[in-house]
């Protein structure tokens, strides 16, 4: 789901000629084609189990083609660019000169060179590849899981042992595959991973998400799989016929373009499994949603797992990647976790340690992992991540196995406290209905303040004393919110901020949730016991650190009723320094907030947020005593992706 700006000196207009002339005459349905000597993409079309034809490039090392040994395949499948990858340089081999045309952004040749064959494949109905488009669905695993056992494990250049490698999208679908459970299947590495597409990107506690998943469901896919997929597919061996376009003296066959263009009349989509379509029909949780979830199907994987998120994922969010790990069952698994952006997953310390995965597994050469143990299970966490973490939290549990659940208590006055508040500290009023500013990731981490008033009437502001001594977290959190409404429903909004002793403000992480989406599923919401094992959430003592909401029958609150709401605050890792306060603010979700917008669809409201002795409105983190924290830590803006400003006028 990567956003990421090209450049052009090949206008458009030229590639829609270029289209227009093949297809005039390419046949309805070319036959599979593949020539994996061809340096141009895609070099190969295979016909899975039901004759879809499926476009890939392949790229196999010298050694393996001549028979000297078989090779070990790594595996990549999205609706990009992939199939028409050409895995050549890191940038493109015209280095700029036709960027949209020319440069791929998925780079397994790169990654692997030498020691890898590496395939990367488009899904149905995308790029060159023929068939249905059907996001996330089930059909196009299946596709990728045939590709896997009767296509590259057949191939003579192939020792039948495989490796899926994908971020984002192609993460998503690798996970998707590797739930299929193909028989060659060895090890998997994935990133910028989405958990539940109605709860972890599209409606966030209830509430739609009205900016990104249409905006990449409607702009940014449809224009990578155009340009980078099906004009490569069709143009690229055209344009090798101009020299000046041809540095490299590469080599094509035009039968590349005319299977191409020969499947995009094949190509075909039901308006139903749209994802926009489905947005638009309601608000609730349903099996669209359901089957093209990861988390549905995740503990059906059965090979060593490696996954890697950022807690400030601006595109496809801070709560899937740890979910999605705990619920992998049985295997040998890695969680690597670390501030940053969605780029950050594919950043070199990261990069590193998932090609070191796959080595482990599937080379035997130690990366760092020790021996082949089938129990190995291991945990990171990169404090103060900016290119290598200042310093790093290990452990085999996540959450961590050390975490102390410590909660901090709104206070009379704006205070936030560890000691539970007394009987007659009150309440605070705000009016919920102004849309606020919140973090944005295209301003930079230091570029001015929020777009905001000054504090109040339109938000609560609860703030710490400052601390003595480092306060190190990881983990998910929670915030307990006692609280009434003048309205029938309200939308909350919960923020961490690290408040420096010269005011300024470090956005950690966010919850949010509707407040007639406040039903909770304590059979499947997940809690721990007080050593930090998961746990029955009915168990005396259970701590509940992820709500599962069912999103099915939203109901109405009474207007001045006090209801209790336990808001999920996506998981974060920070270090509190000396000196340095803990600020949490309520709000009304912002209408902007990097590439999310939240559209609450609440009428505005005076919320009364209770903080005395009965009702003790909180926030619990989670405290890793004892963590290692480095003697120094990283300036404001210094924190990979971590929006810090100075203190805004609210």
């Amino acid at each position: 789901m990567s956003i990421v700006p090209r450049r052009t000196r090949i206008g458009f207009p030229l590639i829609l000629a270029m289209l227009a002339g093949v297809l005039a005459f390419a046949p309805a349905q070319a036959a599979p084609f593949c020539n994996i000597d061809l340096t141009t993409a895609p070099n190969c079309y295979v016909a899975v189990d039901d004759g879809t034809v499926i476009a890939m490039t392949v790229r196999v090392p010298a050694d393996c083609r001549d028979g000297s040994r078989d090779c070990p395949t790594v595996f990549e499948m999205a609706g990009y660019e992939n199939g028409s990858s050409e895995g050549l340089t890191t940038i493109g081999e015209f280095r700029g000169t036709a960027a949209p045309l020319a440069r791929d952004s998925r780079q397994l040749t790169e990654i692997f060179d030498g020691d890898y064959a590496t395939v990367h494949a488009s899904v149905r109905g995308t790029g060159c590849s023929q068939g249905e488009f059907d996001l996330f669905s089930i059909r196009s695993a299946l596709d990728g899981a045939w590709l896997i056992d009767n296509w590259i494990a057949k191939q003579d250049w192939s020792n039948r042992e495989v490796g899926l490698m994908g971020h984002s999208y192609s993460g998503i679908t690798a996970t998707m595959i590797a739930e299929r459970q193909p028989e060659h299947l060895v090890a998997m590495t994935v990133s910028g991973l989405i958990d539940d597409l109605y709860r972890g990107i599209t409606y966030l506690g209830g509430v739609f998400n009205a900016l990104f998943p249409p905006l990449w469901t409607l702009g940014v896919r449809p224009a990578y799989d155009v340009l980078g997929g099906l004009a490569q597919g069709i143009g690229r061996p055209i344009w090798r016929e101009i020299p000046e376009l041809n540095p490299y003296n590469q080599t094509f066959d035009r039968a590349q373009s005319v299977q191409c263009a020969g499947n995009v009349a094949t190509k075909n989509r039901t308006v139903v499994n749209d994802p926009v379509v489905q947005g638009a029909l309601g608000s609730t949780d349903g099996t669209w949603w359901q089957v093209r979830s990861l988390i549905t199907f995740i503990d059906r994987i059965e090979v060593p797992t490696h996954i890697a998120g950022a807690y400030q994922d601006e595109q496809t969010g801070a709560r899937g990647f740890t979910h999605l790990w705990e619920q992998v069952r049985g295997v040998p698994k890695r969680l690597l976790i670390f501030n940053g952006d969605h780029g950050t997953n594919q950043s070199g310390f990261v990069m590193n340690d998932r090609r070191a995965w796959i080595d482990h597994w599937m080379r035997g050469v130690d990366g760092g992992y020790g021996t082949l143990a089938q129990d190995l299970t291991s945990v990171d966490v990169l404090q103060e991540y900016r290119g290598t973490p200042n310093s790093t939290i290990s452990d085999t549990r996540f959450p961590l196995s050390t975490t102390a659940w410590t909660p901090y208590y709104f206070r009379a006055g704006g205070g936030l406290d560890a000691a539970a508040p007394g009987a007659a500290e009150g309440s605070t009023d705000y009016l919920s209905g102004s849309g606020r500013q919140s973090w944005s990731y295209q301003a930079g981490p230091t570029a001015g303040s929020p777009f905001t008033t000054a504090d109040g009437p339109d938000e609560a502001t609860f703030t710490s004393a400052a601390l003595t001594s480092p306060l190190s977290i990881a983990g998910p959190i929670t915030a307990d919110l006692y609280l009434s409404s003048s309205a029938p429903d309200t939308a909350l909004f919960a923020q961490l901020i690290d408040v420096s002793p010269t005011g300024q403000r470090t956005y950690l992480q966010r919850g949010i949730l509707k407040a007639s989406h406040r039903a909770i599923d304590a059979d499947l919401s997940d809690c721990v016991d007080a050593a930090n094992v998961a746990a029955d959430c009915d168990a005396p003592g259970a701590h509940l650190y992820r709500p599962w909401r069912p999103h099915t029958n939203p109901v109405p609150i009474a207007p001045g009723a006090v209801e209790h709401y336990l808001l999920e605050i996506f998981p974060v890792g920070h270090v509190f320094r000396p000196g340095h306060s803990i600020m949490v603010k309520i709000m009304a979700p912002p209408n902007v907030e990097s590439y999310y917008s939240y559209v609450s669809q609440v009428a505005p409201a005076v919320n009364t947020l209770w903080h005395d002795a009965s009702r003790p409105s909180s926030i619990t983190l989670p405290v890793i005593p004892n963590a290692p924290v480095a003697a120094t830590g990283r300036d404001c803006g210094q924190l990979e992706a971590v929006r810090c400003v100075a203190k805004p006028n609210g």
